[in-house]
């Protein structure tokens, strides 16, 4: 073990520990797990309480203790990192779905240590060609290019606005593979609200049209530090554009951006602690009223005995979740 490992092990190994002797006299302004409870206070279907605020600090700790480590390790070091201290789970039907030539697209939120989730997955999956990164012009990002260079990752770079998405369309239309971030976005005009955490979210529509243009694969993946040195990665089901594509076209837009976002949510609900977005998350939502009860239920009562019979319908529409839940 080089000294660099040896450092980085130990600092690990104290950050619940100082996060738990942080976190009660830290003020809000270094803390952003207070910050996000401040924000999320109100909220009825959202996480909180002083355990959530120090689980936030104890992850932003890893996450920046994690990247600032990587970025330091050679490239023979960063690929032994990749295989000794990657750890993963879920990719049920990812290897069958990726083995094809179709495009992917890896579709992450604002969570825990990202980029070393692409990484992780890209080489888990061994998706050979090139790799493009789909980010803001205004935020090049040349320290993610480095991870990627230095992980043995052909990785080009698409930047945001009306000409990266003309790139994104002609990369994946050459069967690369793109990375993308879905829960941000510029400009209100080019989103559509899907539901999330009890609210209804502003998303980025971008993921889904691209998807829908092109027939990519549309794989969720998150990446959160781990409890020792490392990363936990989880990869979501793939979501499938074919199966919207009898649809018109902003109504699969929807119904795709739905899907992913329900994928982001389900994973969120284990591991709120890792999300970097709670403290925007009431000002680009906006509340729904309580659904009420039927006088009548047996229509909900035969839906959900057909969902359980035919889980694929879920799968199939994801707007069903919303009523058999």
């Amino acid at each position: 073990m080089s000294i660099l490992e040896a450092l980085a092990t130990q600092a690990f190994a104290l950050t619940s520990s100082v996060a738990r002797r942080l976190s009660p006299a830290l003020p809000e302004r270094f803390h952003a797990g207070k910050r996000a409870c401040r924000a999320l206070q109100n909220l009825r279907d959202a996480p909180s309480g002083p355990y959530f605020a120090r689980a936030v600090l104890e992850s932003r700790l890893r996450s920046a203790l994690l990247l600032h480590y990587v970025a330091h390790l050679s490239r023979p070091r960063l690929r032994e990192f990749l295989e000794r201290r990657v750890t993963f789970e879920g990719a049920i039907g990812a290897s069958r779905a990726l083995e094809g030539s179709r495009p992917v697209i890896f579709a992450a939120p604002h969570y825990g240590a990202a980029p070393m989730g692409f990484i992780a997955a890209v080489q888990r999956l061994q998706r050979r060609g090139t790799i493009n990164l789909f980010f803001d012009t205004s935020r090049p990002a040349p320290r993610l290019n480095l991870l990627f260079e230095r992980s043995g990752v052909d990785a080009g770079t698409l930047l945001g606005g009306f000409a990266g998405v003309m790139a994104a369309l002609r990369a994946l239309g050459r069967g690369e593979s793109l990375v993308i971030m879905p829960d941000a976005f510029d400009d209100m005009t080019y989103t559509l609200a899907v539901p999330f955490f009890g609210r209804m979210l502003r998303a980025a529509a971008g993921t889904a049209f691209l998807a829908l243009r092109t027939g990519a694969w549309v794989v969720p993946v998150f990446a959160a530090p781990a409890r020792e040195l490392g990363v936990h990665v989880t990869i979501g089901r793939p979501l499938d554009p074919h199966r919207m594509m009898a649809f018109e076209e902003s109504q699969a837009i929807f119904m795709l951006t739905r899907a992913l976002f329900a994928s982001f949510e389900r994973q969120m609900r284990r591991t709120p602690e890792h999300w970097y977005n709670w403290e925007a998350f009431p000002r680009v939502s906006t509340a729904v009223e309580a659904p009420g009860r039927l006088e009548d239920d047996a229509p909900l009562r035969l839906l959900r005995t057909k969902c359980a019979a035919a889980p694929h319908l879920l799968a199939d529409l994801p707007e069903l979740e919303l009523l058999v839940q």
